[in-house]
């Protein structure tokens, strides 16, 4: 089982935050895609009796489609350090906090921050321990997450027309919050995936890394 999962920063994509809204629910909707055609097979991957291959293939389609949701949004709140002086570190840190508070378990002897390794960032999240969460409430949370940046983005930022809520920057922290916590999902139900179904996320991993490497996104 992996033991961590890092996502990179991506050094030729400089997107924004609209062009990131679009993005992710793009890749969200090919995540619920995969799901729904997984399904179907869940009891008998559960039962691990008469395995279909294709059961498989489908289950790493959603795990590949998990690692696009959550790039999108490390991606997007790599270039929020850069050009909209947010902290991630700081943020991170925040958001270890809520989790606490909210009494999730997770292995706290762990460093959960931007990792520097010669040229290249990476992003970890906690490995949460959670009994209750499947792909469907996986796919209806993310959901609620994207639907709350896009208040931050546009409502509460007065994109319409109408009186801000909020000042600019608290608009932008919101939008980085709501960011980490779709990208928070992803890597739950990714570490569950390979727990559960012992779905093999370091080739996966790998396999998603190379892809962005081909298009040119990172060195």
């Amino acid at each position: 089982m992996i033991e961590s999962i890092y996502l990179p920063k991506l050094n030729n994509l400089t997107p924004t935050l609209d062009s990131t809204l679009l993005k992710i629910m793009e890749e969200a909707g090919e995540l619920a895609r995969a799901v729904l055609h997984f399904l179907p097979y869940e009891n008998m991957l559960s039962a691990k009796e008469n395995i279909p291959k294709i059961a498989e293939e489908l289950l790493e389609e959603v795990a590949t489609e998990l690692l696009d949701v959550a790039q999108t949004c490390v991606t997007m709140l790599f270039v929020m350090e850069e050009s909209y002086g947010i902290e991630v570190d700081a943020l991170i840190d925040e958001h270890i906090g809520k989790l606490t508070r909210k009494g999730y378990l997770f292995d706290h002897t762990l460093l959960y921050s931007i990792t520097t390794v010669g040229a290249f960032k990476y992003l970890n999240l906690p490995r949460l321990i959670l009994d209750d969460v499947t792909l469907l409430t996986t796919v209806c949370k993310i959901q609620e997450e994207i639907g709350e940046f896009t208040q931050f983005l546009g409502k509460r930022s007065g994109a319409s027309g109408e009186k801000p809520e909020l000042e600019m920057q608290a608009a932008l922290l919101g939008c980085a919050y709501e960011l980490l916590d779709v990208a928070q999902c992803c890597f739950t139900m990714m570490y569950i995936l390979a727990k559960k179904y012992q779905v093999n996320m370091e080739e996966l991993l790998a396999g998603h890394i190379a892809k962005l490497r081909r298009k040119g996104y990172c060195i």
